[in-house]
């Protein structure tokens, strides 16, 4: 069809959710929602840390931040307090809804 645009596509890698799915790009036909998508390492990981400033990251880059008791959000130098964060869990069954195109598809 002339003029037609090409779907959207975006591609992620999942981390925690099955062993089939794990470290392996996927490319979805719709983007995942980006409170799901750590901002630092771009990783979609099952628990993600909400912060004060209003980004994302995967519960791994969120315990590399607080190790040090430092509490500074590397994309952007705000300090945060654990109580003002917020832990979320992404659901397998939210994933499982999502289309994605063909491992083989050029």
């Amino acid at each position: 069809m002339r003029g037609a645009m090409p779907p959207e596509s975006r591609q992620y890698t999942l981390v925690g959710f099955a062993v089939e799915l794990d470290w392996r790009p996927l490319s979805f036909v719709k983007p995942i929602p980006a409170h799901r998508v750590c901002g630092v390492c771009g990783l979609v990981r099952r628990r993600t840390a909400f912060l004060p400033c209003t980004h994302t990251l995967c519960q791994s880059c969120y315990e590399q931040c607080a190790q040090d008791g430092a509490r500074v959000c590397p994309l952007d130098g705000h300090r945060w307090d654990e109580e003002d964060v917020e832990l979320n869990d992404c659901p397998v069954e939210e994933l499982l809804k999502r289309k994605v195109h063909c491992w083989n598809k050029e």
